[in-house]
């Protein structure tokens, strides 16, 4: 966990995303990894999940910086699954 210069607490993560989605009537399965940003309170509940922890995790994807091609997922909300 960081600190931003207003003392607001942030924490990053990468999560392991692991699913069956239907492409084309088909089952393909789908698998990638993706950083996840949580500020606030959030900071803190991301912090504490031990790993391999599963959650539901919802958020607004987003550039890392201005500059960056890298996509980040800004989180709104956390849950244990």
């Amino acid at each position: 966990m960081r600190y931003s210069p207003a003392g607001v607490p942030i924490a990053e993560a990468v999560i392991h995303h692991r699913s069956s989605q239907t492409v084309a009537t088909q089952a393909r399965q789908v698998e990638c990894e993706l950083t996840v940003q949580a500020s606030g309170s959030l900071a803190a509940q991301l912090a504490q999940l031990a790993t391999g922890t599963q959650v539901k995790l919802e958020g607004a994807l987003n550039r890392r910086s201005v500059n960056s091609r890298q996509l980040i997922l800004i989180l709104n909300r956390i849950e244990k699954e």
